[in-house]
């Protein structure tokens, strides 16, 4: 039991830096599927408890088949627009926990935070 939250937290810390260089790089379509890709394969192999080289497997597919999916229209407001969504919610869970679980604070940090991902979605979207 301890492995697997030392596998996920390692996961946590790729899926930050593989975030982080997405929104230096401009291509957050590409990182996000990354970031789920890799938290994908950690989350089999430590929470399921699969073999490491099926997990890397489901890692690769999951890659795939996000980039692949944020490549159609529909497929890109959907994932694009719940990743946003996502990325608002940790924004606004640091920004409760940094302003001393400040409401206010919280609303304006998710509404912004979603705001802004949707816009660099949009902005790797136009520029592929």
């Amino acid at each position: 039991m301890g492995l697997a939250i030392i596998e996920l937290i390692i996961g946590g810390i790729l899926i930050i830096i593989c975030t982080i260089i997405g929104l230096f790089i401009g291509n957050i379509i590409l990182f996000d599927s990354l970031a789920l890709a890799i938290a994908s394969g950690f989350a089999a192999h430590g929470l399921l408890h699969i073999h490491p080289a099926l997990s890397i497997v489901i890692g690769i597919v999951v890659l795939v088949a996000l980039y692949g999916l944020q490549k159609t229209k529909g497929g890109f407001w959907i994932i694009g627009g719940l990743l946003s969504l996502f990325w608002g919610l940790v924004f606004s869970s640091m920004a409760w926990e940094f302003s001393g679980k400040d409401m206010i604070w919280t609303y304006v940090v998710f509404g912004l935070g979603t705001l802004l991902m949707i816009g660099l979605h949009i902005n790797a979207k136009n520029k592929a």
